[in-house]
């Protein structure tokens, strides 16, 4: 009898102990992760960037928040251009697309940008080097009888923008004929993944009329799309905002 009591006072004292040895483990990594956590250094702040002298002059001849026609920002560019080089005149337009909308298509610049670009006509013979990366071409036209035989390479064609589709217009039957269109100032325009659409329509040397031209094509094209804003500038230069109905 008198084992039996004791193993009964013994077994609560030992139930207790082994309570509060849990309640300390906790209370360690309470206080381990609370340290951790103080440990953790915060990222610092990114650098405001930091514009060039040349740039900054330059910009000095935009007035800021105005909105310009068309004309009069096209002959600022030529103003604001600092490059030692023929550069490019960029339009840079912002869009806010509705739910699956899909801002893509093709369109004929009368004046092109200024660079022809290199095309080339699929064979299986090119299949090869582009599985190498060997990738030496602007567009890629094909068949659709040859889209099985480029599905191979399509995560390498994809992300590069050069997968022939129908909405590009890379997918023909007369692979010349769509060579000569190309050539005459044909182009493809999408949006990017932050909802612009970034296009060339010419170089700074141009004449004002071309610049023009080109870029009224453009906006005929998007409008329908609801453009929210529209920016263009030279290749190295500031962005000078351009009224939409102009």
């Amino acid at each position: 009898m008198g084992t039996q009591r004791v193993k009964l006072y013994e077994e609560p004292e030992k139930e207790a102990e082994k309570e509060a040895e849990k309640e300390a483990e906790k209370e360690k990594k309470v206080v381990k992760e609370v340290k951790e956590v103080k440990e953790v250094k915060a990222k610092p702040a990114r650098p405001p960037k930091s514009r060039s002298k040349k740039w900054q002059k330059a910009q000095e001849l935009v007035e800021k928040g105005k909105i310009y026609p068309i004309s009069s920002a096209l002959e600022l560019i030529k103003k604001t251009s600092y490059a030692n080089f023929d550069g490019k005149v960029e339009v840079h337009i912002k869009f806010k697309p509705k739910k699956g909308q899909v801002i893509r298509g093709t369109l004929v610049l009368p004046h092109g940008t200024g660079k022809e670009p290199k095309v080339a006509i699929f064979d299986p013979g090119l299949l090869p080097k582009i599985e190498k990366g060997k990738i030496d071409f602007d567009i890629l036209l094909a068949g659709p009888s040859d889209m099985p035989v480029l599905a191979k390479v399509a995560k390498i064609l994809g992300p590069k923008g050069l997968m022939p589709n129908p909405k590009s217009g890379t997918i023909v039957d007369k692979p010349e004929e769509a060579i000569k269109k190309i050539k005459s100032g044909q182009i493809e325009y999408k949006i990017d993944s932050q909802n612009n659409l970034h296009q060339i329509i010419g170089k700074v040397s141009w004449e004002t009329e071309k610049l023009e031209e080109n870029f009224q094509v453009l906006i005929s094209a998007i409008k329908g799309y609801n453009p929210i804003s529209v920016t263009i500038c030279s290749t190295m230069g500031p962005g000078i905002k351009v009224a939409i109905n102009d």
